[in-house]
This record gives structure tokens, C-alpha cells and sequence, in this order.
């Protein structure tokens, strides 16, 4: 008998019990496994953050309407995800982008990681 598994790459590192929202400029969109990075600059208080997105994987990600092409450095968008714990840092785990003309993409499939 074979036995398939299914990895799960765990949600610990983000604070899920609240939600937070980001803007800002795309400075690289990584199309890659086992998850995408979205690359984001955000002014903040005067400061220009780099923040770190990680969203859903290519395959999962086609499944809600994107493409490899779907974003591109330059472009203005809206994050809504879960922080990182680590309040020192500048990470996301996006749940969905809002684009400028309010056209939306769900970056996971589910919010809560499948819990």
C-alpha cells in the first residue's frame, strides 16, 4: 500500500487573532514554491518599510484567478493579512490584495491555514 502526505507549512510565526492592512509600491513579486512573496514598500510615520508577503502557492493561488503576471514592481496595492508575532518585523501572511480600481485576488485559500 502507498501513502500520499500533504506538507503543511505551519501559520505559528503570525498573530491571526487580529487582522492588519497594508499599501504600498510592489517592489518584486516572487512566483515560486512552496509559497509566493509579495515584496512591498509602505510609507509609514514617515519611514519606508519593506514589507515581506507571503501568500498562498503558484498552484493554489491559479485556482483563485492569478497568474505568474498578476503583479509587477511599480504597482500600488492594498495587503490585508496577519503580522508576523515578531513585532520588529515586517512580515505578512496576505490572505488578499486589493488592486487601485478595488479588483481583489484571494492570496489564500483559507485565512486560518486550514485550522
Amino acid at each position: 500500500m502507498i501513502a500520499t502526505a500533504q506538507a503543511h507549512h505551519s501559520i505559528g510565526p503570525y498573530d491571526l487573532t487580529r487582522s492588519a492592512t497594508i499599501s504600498g509600491v510592489v517592489t518584486q513579486f516572487s512566483w515560486m514554491n512552496p509559497h509566493a512573496y509579495i515584496s512591498l514598500n509602505s510609507t509609514e510615520e514617515g519611514a519606508v518599510r519593506n514589507w515581506k508577503v507571503e501568500i498562498e502557492s503558484p498552484n493554489a493561488l491559479r485556482r483563485s484567478g492569478w497568474t505568474k503576471d498578476s503583479l509587477k514592481a511599480g504597482d500600488h496595492i492594498t495587503c490585508i493579512g496577519a503580522r508576523a508575532k515578531d513585532p520588529g518585523s515586517y512580515i505578512l501572511r496576505g490572505w488578499l490584495v486589493i488592486f487601485p480600481d478595488g479588483h481583489q485576488l484571494s492570496a489564500q485559500a483559507d485565512p486560518l491555514g486550514g485550522k
